[in-house]
């Protein structure tokens, strides 16, 4: 077997409507497909497509489940975000190979 590639990865939301509504109108990102009957939504990453499965009960603590979103600029993402009120968890950082910030969804 030879891996072509990564087509989705998926994450797992309690409510499909305030996530959807979050990696939207918070991140930007281009929904493609949402269904409420489903719970599932799909946005196009560019080079992935991050498909969200709502209605899953959460542990209280999440570990893992990351996924970087390429930017211009984390500077100026990172202003935008807090004008959006989203909830930052790093502000921006230089590391040797780039900058990186760390953002947390609604779950």
């Amino acid at each position: 077997m030879k891996i072509r590639g990564t087509d989705f990865v998926v994450y797992s939301v309690s409510d499909i409507a305030r996530a959807a509504r979050f990696y939207r109108e918070v991140l930007g990102l281009r929904q493609e497909i949402y269904s409420k009957e489903w719970n599932w939504a799909e946005f196009n990453c560019g080079n992935v497509t991050l498909s969200l499965h709502g209605g899953v009960k959460l542990p209280k603590k999440i570990a893992g489940g990351r996924i970087a979103l390429a930017v211009k600029s984390v500077r100026a993402a990172y202003a935008e975000l807090k004008k959006k009120k989203a909830r930052i968890l790093q502000a921006p950082q230089d590391y040797t190979v780039c900058q990186a910030m760390v953002v947390a969804d609604p779950d």
